[in-house]
C-alpha cells in the first residue's frame, strides 16, 4: 500500500528527523564528554598512585637502611665479621627474619647478604627464598654496578628492583665499617607486599598480578566490585630501572556519583531538546500555513492529477492547468514578479490523422512532448514545484522526474506551458524561439516521415491578466492571431 503525505506533513517530518539527529547528536556528546572524563580521571589517578608508590619505595628503602644499620651495630655481627665466622654470620642473619621489622609486618624480608668489599659472598641467610646455591645472589646486576663506583661513592647506599623467578623484589645495598668500608650488607625485600598500601592510599581497590597474570594480591573489596559497570579500571604497570615491567597493578575507581551526574544532565538535555524540537515543528508549520505552504499543497495536489490526465487532453485536464495556473498566481502576488503562459497549436494535425491513422497521431502528440520536456531547461519549467509526488522537497536541476507537470495537454493538438523563468516579452519570445525550431524539425514515426507547424501564442502575468482563466483566454487569442498572420509567435496585445 503506498501512502501520499501532504507538503505539510514532510516538512513535519523533515524537521522531526533533524530533530531526532540532534538529539542523537546531545546523546553521543554526553557518551564523548563521559570517555573524555574517564580519560582524564584515569591519568589522573595513575599519577596519584605513581606518587604514592614512589613514596612507599622510598619509605621500603629506609625500613631496609634501618635493619642493615640495626644488624651492623650488633656486637656479635662484627665480632664475627672480624673472625670470618660464616656460620656464625649465617645465625645472625636468620635471627632478623624475627625481629621487629618483619614480625610486624614492616617489611617482608626475603634474603640477607653480607659481602666483602670484592662483592664477594661471605654469608647468607637460610631463612627467606631459597637460592639454588649458597653462592646464587639475587639482583647480582647490583653488585656488578656497586663495582664501577670510586671513592666516596662507594659510601653511598644503593637500591634498585630486579625480579626473582618472575616474582619482584627490592634490594638495598648498605656498606658497613664507617668511613672506612668493610663490606656490605644487602637487604632483599617483597617489592609487591609494601606497594600493597596503595589501595588504603587512594581508599581503591587494587589487585596486583605477575607478567603471567598469576594474582599475587587483592584488596578485601575488590570482589565486590566485579560485574559492575560504575567502577573505571585503571592499569598501572610497575617498572624497574631498565624500564621493563616487573609486575601490573589493576585499580578501581568508584564511578557511581559521577556516571549518576552524567546521566542526569544528559536526559535532562534531551528532554529540553525533546521540548524544543516540537515547539519548533509547531512553530514552523504556523508560521508557513500563514504564507505559501497552502498554495504549495494545493499546486502539489494539482500536479498529481496532470500527471494522471496527461495524455487525455480532454476538458479535466484543461481545468487541472487553470487550477494549477491559479496557485502559481497566488504565489507570484506574495513575491510580485512575472510568468508567462504559452498556449501551443499543432497546425495540420488532423491531416496526420487521416494520413496515417489515429494511431500514428497519438504517437506523434507523445513525441512532440517527449521533444518538449528536451527542449525546456529546468530554469524555463516550473519543475520546482513539479517532482515525482506531492509534498517532495525541491529537486536538483539535473534531477528526472515521471512527468513534467508545466507541460499540459489542453486538446487534440494544442498544449498548455507555464514558464516562470520567462518574466518578460523578449524572454519568453527567445524560449518559444527554440520550441519552434526544434518541433518543426522532422519526426520518424512508424517509418514515417512527419513534418509539422507549431505556432504560439503568449501572455504574461500580470500585464495580460491577472487571473488564470484571462491569462488563458488571451494566450489562446494570441496563438490564433499568430496562425492568421502566419507568424511562428505572437505575444497578446491589450487594445489601446
Amino acid at each position: 500500500m503506498k501512502y501520499h503525505f501532504s507538503l505539510a506533513d514532510k516538512i513535519s517530518m523533515t524537521i522531526i528527523i533533524v530533530g531526532a539527529f540532534g538529539i542523537m547528536l546531545v546523546y553521543y556528546v554526553s557518551n564523548s564528554y563521559k570517555e573524555f572524563a574517564y580519560k582524564n580521571h584515569t591519568q589522573a589517578i595513575q599519577q596519584l598512585a605513581y606518587v604514592e608508590a614512589d613514596d612507599l619505595i622510598k619509605e621500603l628503602k629506609e625500613n631496609s637502611l634501618d635493619l642493615a644499620l640495626s644488624i651492623e651495630n650488633e656486637a656479635d655481627f662484627n665480632h664475627h665479621i672480624k673472625y670470618r665466622r660464616s656460620k656464625d654470620l649465617t645465625q645472625t642473619l636468620d635471627n632478623q627474619f624475627y625481629q621487629y621489622f618483619v614480625t610486624a609486618g614492616v617489611i617482608k624480608l626475603l634474603k640477607l647478604y653480607v659481602l666483602d668489599t670484592n662483592f664477594t659472598l661471605l654469608s647468607t641467610s637460610t631463612e627467606g627464598l631459597k637460592t639454588d646455591a649458597d653462592s646464587q645472589l639475587i639482583c647480582p646486576e647490583q653488585s656488578e654496578a656497586a663495582l664501577t663506583r670510586q671513592g666516596s661513592e662507594k659510601l653511598q647506599t644503593l637500591s634498585r628492583t630486579c625480579t626473582f623467578n618472575h616474582h619482584p623484589v627490592f634490594s638495598v645495598m648498605v656498606p658497613f665499617g664507617g668511613l672506612n668500608p668493610k663490606g656490605y650488607i644487602q637487604v632483599i625485600t617483597d617489592l609487591a607486599f609494601n606497594l600493597q598500601d596503595i589501595d588504603k592510599s587512594l581508599a581503591m581497590p587494587i589487585q596486583m598480578s605477575l607478567l603471567d597474570k598469576q594474582i599475587i594480591y587483592q584488596s578485601d573489596g575488590w570482589t565486590m566490585t566485579q560485574k559492575n559497570n560504575n567502577y573505571l579500571d585503571i592499569d598501572l604497570p610497575i617498572s624497574g630501572e631498565r624500564g621493563g615491567t616487573l609486575f601490573n597493578v589493576l585499580i578501581r575507581a568508584n564511578m557511581t556519583d559521577f556516571n549518576k551526574e552524567i546521566s542526569q544532565h544528559r536526559n535532562w538535555v534531551m528532554a529540553l531538546s525533546f521540548v524544543t524540537l516540537a515547539l519548533t515543528v509547531f512553530i514552523v508549520l504556523l508560521i508557513l500555513q500563514r504564507s505559501t505552504i497552502p498554495s504549495l499543497a494545493r499546486i502539489h495536489h494539482v500536479l498529481e492529477k496532470i500527471h494522471l490526465h496527461t495524455h487525455d487532453g480532454d476538458e479535466n485536464t484543461r481545468l487541472l492547468f487553470e487550477q494549477l495556473l491559479e496557485q502559481i498566481i497566488n504565489l507570484r502576488l506574495i513575491s510580485k514578479t512575472r510568468f508567462s503562459v504559452m498556449i501551443l497549436d499543432l497546425n495540420h494535425f488532423k491531416k496526420v490523422n487521416i494520413d496515417f491513422g489515429e494511431t500514428v497521431g497519438d504517437k506523434l502528440l507523445l513525441a512532440v512532448e517527449q521533444r518538449l520536456c528536451s527542449t525546456l531547461r529546468d530554469s524555463d519549467l516550473i519543475s520546482w514545484v513539479g517532482t515525482d509526488s506531492p509534498g517532495h522537497k525541491l529537486l536538483p536541476s539535473d534531477t528526472e522526474t515521471k512527468y513534467r507537470a508545466t507541460i499540459a495537454r489542453l486538446g487534440g493538438d494544442e498544449f498548455g506551458l507555464l514558464l516562470p523563468s520567462a518574466q518578460s516579452e523578449e524572454q519568453a519570445i527567445k524560449v518559444a524561439m527554440r520550441i519552434i525550431n526544434r518541433l518543426n524539425q522532422p519526426f520518424e514515426i512508424e517509418n514515417h516521415k512527419i513534418d509539422i507547424d507549431c505556432k504560439i501564442g503568449i501572455s504574461l502575468f500580470p500585464n495580460h491578466g491577472k487571473n488564470e482563466k484571462i491569462l488563458i483566454r488571451n494566450a489562446d487569442k494570441a496563438m490564433h492571431t499568430a496562425k492568421s498572420t502566419d507568424q511562428n509567435v505572437f505575444v497578446f496585445k491589450l487594445e489601446d
